[in-house]
């Protein structure tokens, strides 16, 4: 499946804010524009591969924008 936007960057980070990682991710928005987004890290973030970070980071933007 294709998505009208695109992954730019992705961080993760624990910025001691308690357990886990926070996830910030920049899209590319159709019209040329960047936006950040901060989805929620999933339970089995440490599990997942980098390839399976950037496919949920996109999916959890598209599902709140679309």
């Amino acid at each position: 499946m294709s998505s009208k936007y695109k992954l730019v960057n992705l961080n993760l980070a624990n910025l001691n804010a308690g357990e886990g990682w926070n996830l910030v991710s920049t899209i590319l928005l159709p019209a040329g524009t960047t936006t950040t987004h901060n989805p929620k890290s999933p339970a089995n973030v440490d599990a997942m591969s980098i390839a399976e970070l950037k496919a949920y980071a996109l999916q959890e933007f598209a599902k709140a924008n679309d």
